[in-house]
């Protein structure tokens, strides 16, 4: 029963959010803390450390405004391209949720800027299937996962995933990828550029090596965190499956766009193998494609008493894990 009323449309979610948000970074605010040193950020984020004086707390508030953002642009995705048929704001609460109790920590992270850069990317994706503007999409896309890298350096490994979006859409053609990759390579460019104008580029250089290479400070995992992964894990595995093989027909485009979603999730886990040391970084960014798979799930599964168990499990899993972390 849950459930059936939180996946329905209603103007509550936009007041239920920011509350739900709120609560669960209640403790982000009390005892601010960073989670990423000025020393190991890429520039863009060592401009926002900058601007904000490296103060904890404008840092959190500026990534709880962000981590706002993002969910409501998960609504206005889909409302967009409707690859869920249902229109639900379910995708909303989850993000939020995963995103706030899937990590170790609640606060402002390089990686939550780039969740919302490659949101952005995945919309402009979208659009070069059966578009007009291909090219400028495909250029807009790789410029957003560049923007990305200079926020969160790993996040550069997310080009590969919109080649891969690319072979899914069947548009690998040579004109789409060259967009993405100049796109890509923009800011980059322009970057390097200042720093060899200011005669740092050697600094640079291996600047970015040691991000590859750094560790994140939260690494302790706790008998009940360890719990909580293995069951989502467990849901996450049992939604991809459900969303690609599914007995629900779907449009040829809602199809792709809902492997190409997958995909973004599937990348993000890679990258977590190449990074272990940066979980915390993979989870946020995780957050964003399985808030959609399990979305589709919870919504298009004819079997309600399964999702109802299965969803009323998963928050309460959050409840406690909010609690006792």
């Amino acid at each position: 029963m849950l459930l059936k009323v939180l996946r329905r449309r209603s103007p509550l979610y936009f007041i239920l959010i920011p509350i739900i948000a709120l609560l669960l970074w209640l403790d982000a605010f009390q005892n601010p803390v960073s989670l990423a040193d000025y020393s190991g950020q890429m520039p863009l984020y060592q401009s926002i450390l900058c601007i904000l004086n490296c103060n904890a707390l404008y840092l959190n508030i500026l990534g709880f405004l962000i981590i706002l953002l993002i969910s409501y642009s998960l609504i206005q995705l889909n409302e967009q391209f409707i690859f869920i048929k249902q229109r639900t704001d379910l995708p909303s609460g989850l993000f939020i949720l995963i995103a706030s109790c899937a990590t170790l920590a609640n606060g402002m992270h390089p990686a939550l800027i780039s969740a919302l850069f490659l949101l952005l990317s995945l919309k402009s994706i979208f659009k070069i299937y059966h578009g007009n503007k291909s090219i400028t999409s495909s250029f807009d896309a790789g410029l957003l996962i560049g923007l990305a890298s200079l926020f969160y350096l790993p996040t550069s490994l997310f080009l590969i995933w919109f080649v891969w979006s690319l072979i899914i859409l069947g548009s690998f053609r040579l004109r789409e990828f060259l967009g993405g990759l100049i796109g890509f390579i923009t800011p980059l460019f322009f970057i390097v550029c200042w720093y060899f104008w200011q005669g740092n580029l050697n600094q640079f250089i291996e600047h970015s090596k040691m991000i590859f290479s750094q560790n994140d400070h939260l690494i302790a995992f706790s008998m009940s965190q360890i719990l909580f992964w293995i069951f989502l894990a467990i849901l996450s595995l049992i939604s991809i499956f459900f969303t690609i093989w599914g007995f629900e027909e779907k449009r040829v485009r809602s199809r792709k766009y809902l492997i190409i979603i997958v995909a973004l999730f599937i990348t993000t886990i890679a990258s977590g193998f190449l990074f272990p040391s940066a979980i915390l970084a993979q989870a946020i960014i995780a957050a964003v494609p399985l808030s959609y798979i399990l979305s589709y799930f919870f919504v298009m599964n004819r079997n309600t008493k399964v999702s109802e168990i299965l969803f009323a499990v998963l928050l309460a899993s959050c409840i406690l894990i909010s609690l006792i972390k």
